[in-house]
């Protein structure tokens, strides 16, 4: 099994919004920072008109001072004098560094104007992404909210208990239904926990279901070959032993920003604790892993290899 040798730090060490008593779903976050951007768009459009008036005022003086201020037809040439194509008036007998010097302000002045229009164009395509991630939030807690009431309504009803043998009804203490992995399918396996270590999840392929209901067990087999580049090794487990992994990211929900999850490290098959600091348009997490030896560090990982953290 391919794993990464890191320290870890104790787990009080790890910090985590929600317990730091701020909204858990991170919509009053989101929304801050859609607020504090588009504040900053008065002030980028000032100077940009603050940079057009100076570019005129420019032009003007040249022409004033061309002496063709009132003939009606500023950017004409005469036959005496050159245009240099930006409202300047050019005369033959004009000091070449003057005329540079006009230029060189007229072209700094159009350099800043395109960067206030660069800056004001990521701030509204930021704004936009922001909106997005705010929606789906919105979209996560309201589906949460309704979930609780039904399985409120529904906690007196049996749920349905699927086993790659047979479909059959069942009652337990779970107050929806139970969706039992069939084989093949792809998990994350719980190893036992070792005498002073922390408890290790793997990724692990179900190769057999025994039994149903409350006597359902399976046999995972980690898909790594061995040393000796044998087959992996296979596990007895039980329900509470796995998570199914979902087989595509499509429709799934997105995790509010500061949720606790259980997402497997890149090109590693170990899943670990982390934490969640946003989603991208594609549904992609972006991850800080607890224990992550570079301070600040932010991983991202395909959603469907995000996992609720077991209880």
């Amino acid at each position: 099994m391919s794993t990464r040798i890191r320290s870890r730090p104790a787990s009080s060490q790890f910090h985590s919004s929600q317990s730091a008593g701020v909204d858990s779903t991170g919509e009053h976050e989101v929304w801050n920072k859609i607020c504090t951007d588009l504040r900053k768009l008065p002030e980028l459009a000032t100077l940009n008109e603050n940079a057009q008036i100076a570019k005129l005022k420019l032009e003007a003086g040249s022409r004033k001072e061309s002496g063709s201020e009132n003939d009606g037809d500023d950017m004409v040439d005469d036959g005496n004098e050159e245009g240099d194509g930006l409202g300047i008036k050019i005369e033959n007998n004009e000091d070449p560094r003057v005329v540079l010097a006009k230029l060189d302000q007229l072209k700094e002045l159009s350099q800043k104007q395109l960067e206030y229009a660069q800056s004001e164009k990521k701030i509204l395509e930021q704004a936009r992404e922001d909106v997005s991630i705010l929606t789906a939030l919105r979209q996560a807690t309201e589906a949460a909210t309704t979930d609780n009431k039904r399985k409120k309504r529904r906690a007196e009803e049996p749920p349905l208990v699927e086993t790659a043998k047979n479909t059959k009804k069942a009652r337990s203490g779970s107050a929806a239904p139970m969706d039992v992995p069939s084989i093949g399918a792809q998990v994350a396996f719980r190893l036992k926990k070792q005498k002073g270590a922390e408890v290790e999840w793997i990724q692990c392929e179900i190769t057999k279901v025994m039994g149903e209901g409350n006597k359902i067990r399976f046999e995972v087999q980690d898909p790594e070959p061995d040393e000796n580049n044998n087959p992996g090794q296979s596990y007895k487990a039980g329900p509470k032993d796995i998570i199914l992994i979902p087989e595509s990211s499509s429709e799934l929900p997105v995790y509010p920003i500061g949720t606790r999850v259980l997402a497997r490290y890149p090109e590693t098959t170990t899943f670990y604790r982390a934490e969640v600091m946003g989603t991208k348009r594609d549904g992609t997490c972006r991850l800080k892993f607890e224990g992550e030896e570079e301070v600040g560090k932010e991983t991202e990982v395909e959603r469907r290899l995000v996992l609720e953290m077991p209880k």
